[in-house]
């Protein structure tokens, strides 16, 4: 199986721009300025669900093809998705109910505490239209987005099953189309869908499509190049696209062309990494970096140094940024190898569907 290590790198550093930018939200003074230089990049989280369409497609693609085999995808990505989300959303609960009964000043933001959405917020619905602001784990909007994507895959493999992939730039076209007739009449209750979190599971439907298109053309495609240069130019294009606030057409015009060339030198080149061997085990934990960056933020920021330090000093705020960001990948590494992977194991093989392990080779003079 591809490993599609540009895409890790990728995730990886957009991760560490949001918590950065969420971080920034605390900085004193003129240090305030990073956080609205880093906003124009919110179309990053378009490149995570076009990456995600990307990968989901091709993996699952061709497995699935009736209820039983729909069924077990789904088991797969819930059990990837969800155990983390409850950790990190049980974190929030409890900050809430120490806030509500007096034992913790305060725990963050006031409205984070919402207790008419942790039904949501538990269901995974949070970004489907039915809030209308974030709640607890607030970044967790983006897996309620990309649960509503993974439902609907069926949709995306019927369109290419029945039509190619002219069948999937019909669907593609009419998904931005009703993104732009649902914020035209008001019925999404943003200035553009790109700012959609409470209803960003439209926006990342959208996106899944273009990825799923991506994965074909990638796959079909008999270009042999395999130098790494095009995608990351193509991937700078795109941020700078995102700077200069393009619209948003040519920065998804630009990410398509990023990560359609990034698949493609991947496909050519499987083995080779494209990013210095230390940061391998980080850059595989990009999922878990943007989802315990709010506890990190809750704890550091909205307690430890709003309450606490509260130094106007830039030069202390960033290196204390620095060691906080630090902190969040190596908790998501942990997270990864000693919570994630060991209880999505443990549930794959209750369910019968962990890989057999590969059988020890014989000693030689058995083989006969």
């Amino acid at each position: 199986m591809i490993r599609y290590r540009l895409f890790e790198i990728w995730r990886f550093v957009a991760a560490l721009l949001i918590m950065l930018y969420h971080f920034g939200h605390f900085a004193p003074g003129d240090g305030l300025a990073l956080k609205n230089e880093l906003a124009p990049l919110r179309p990053l989280l378009d490149m995570f669900f076009i990456i995600s369409g990307f990968l989901i497609f091709a993996r699952y693609g061709e497995q699935v093809r009736d209820a039983r085999s729909y069924g077990i995808y789904l088991y797969k990505r819930l059990i990837r998705l969800y155990p983390l989300h409850l950790a990190t959303l049980s974190y929030f609960v409890l900050i809430g109910l120490l806030v509500s009964v007096g034992v913790l000043r305060t725990g963050g933001e006031p409205q984070l505490y919402d207790w008419s959405a942790l039904p949501s917020n538990l269901l995974l619905i949070q970004a489907w239209g039915v809030e209308d602001r974030l709640s607890f784990n607030f970044v967790s909007w983006s897996l309620s987005a990309e649960w509503f994507a993974y439902l609907l895959l069926p949709i995306i493999i019927v369109a290419f099953r029945r039509a190619g992939l002219a069948g999937l730039f019909v669907l593609l076209v009419a998904c931005y189309a009703v993104l732009e007739l649902m914020v035209h009449t008001g019925v999404m209750p943003f200035e553009s869908w790109v700012m959609a979190d409470t209803w960003g599971a439209y926006r990342t439907f959208a996106d899944f499509v273009l990825g799923a298109l991506l994965a074909v053309l990638v796959r079909r495609s008999a270009v042999t190049v395999s130098a790494r240069w095009p995608a990351w130019a193509a991937i700078l294009l795109a941020c700078a696209s995102m700077l200069l606030q393009l619209n948003i057409y040519v920065t998804l015009l630009l990410l398509a062309v990023a990560v359609f060339m990034a698949g493609l030198v991947e496909r050519n080149d499987p083995e080779r990494y494209s990013y210095p061997a230390f940061l391998r085990p980080a850059a595989a934990v990009s999922f878990g970096v943007y989802l315990w960056h709010p506890v990190t933020e809750s704890l550091f920021y909205s307690y430890l140094w709003s309450h606490h330090i509260q130094s106007h000093s830039i030069a202390l705020f960033f290196g204390y940024t620095g060691f906080a960001m630090l902190l969040t990948v190596i908790v998501a590494m942990a997270s990864f190898r000693f919570f994630e992977n060991t209880l999505s194991g443990y549930l794959l093989r209750a369910a019968g569907l962990a890989r057999p392990s590969p059988a020890p080779a014989r000693p030689a003079a058995e083989t006969n």
